[in-house]
């Protein structure tokens, strides 16, 4: 009860002095259809169990968002992961990236107070990424910090360093084939 009061205030203060970063994806969206002071399911007062069931309650394949997503998991042939929504979304801001653009669908997190995105990778660490554009990706580039290429070392194209293939449908949505609502599996 106190930590549930306690986070409220905090909540309540970060609304007034943040109000202006307080934003989710949509300015349609409230911080009510997330978040509750009263009889909250989850840690940081969230209407839900967990970040995840939050998120997929209307983006997962019940849910009232026409984007829909999936936790992203391995394939048969690559060794076992699985990722979360908030391993690549940060669900109150679209940050700016390190080449100084912003961006879009809330992806990265300010991991290291550097006020850029950057993504935990399963073999490369933390690194940056850009996702400024939702019709042509700029793959291939030197920097190889592109939304997918980001945590890619495996696959066959597209990786987060110069191996493998890296001329695979160049300036082509990777979502067209590989669908976020089906675990970006082809």
């Amino acid at each position: 009860m106190i930590r549930n009061l306690a986070f409220s205030l905090v909540l309540v203060a970060g609304l007034l002095v943040f109000a202006d970063r307080a934003d989710a994806l949509i300015s349609a969206h409230q911080c009510t259809y997330c978040h509750t002071t009263h009889l909250a399911l989850g840690d940081t007062l969230l209407n839900a169990a967990s970040v995840e069931a939050l998120c997929l309650s209307c983006h997962g394949p019940g849910g009232i968002s026409t984007l829909k997503a999936e936790v992203h998991t391995d394939s048969t042939t690559a060794p076992s992961f699985r990722h979360t929504c908030l391993d690549c979304h940060n669900p109150h801001d679209n940050l700016p990236n390190w080449k100084g653009g912003e961006n879009i669908a809330l992806v990265g997190l300010d991991l290291e107070d550097l006020g850029v995105a950057r993504i935990p990778t399963p073999n490369s660490g933390i690194r940056n990424v850009v996702f400024e554009n939702r019709t042509a990706f700029i793959q291939g580039s030197p920097d190889y910090d592109g939304a997918c290429e980001t945590c890619h070392t495996l696959t066959r194209f597209h990786r987060n360093t110069a191996d493998g293939t890296h001329t695979h449908q160049v300036d082509t949505t990777c979502t067209s084939c590989h669908n976020h609502g089906n675990y970006f599996l082809r």
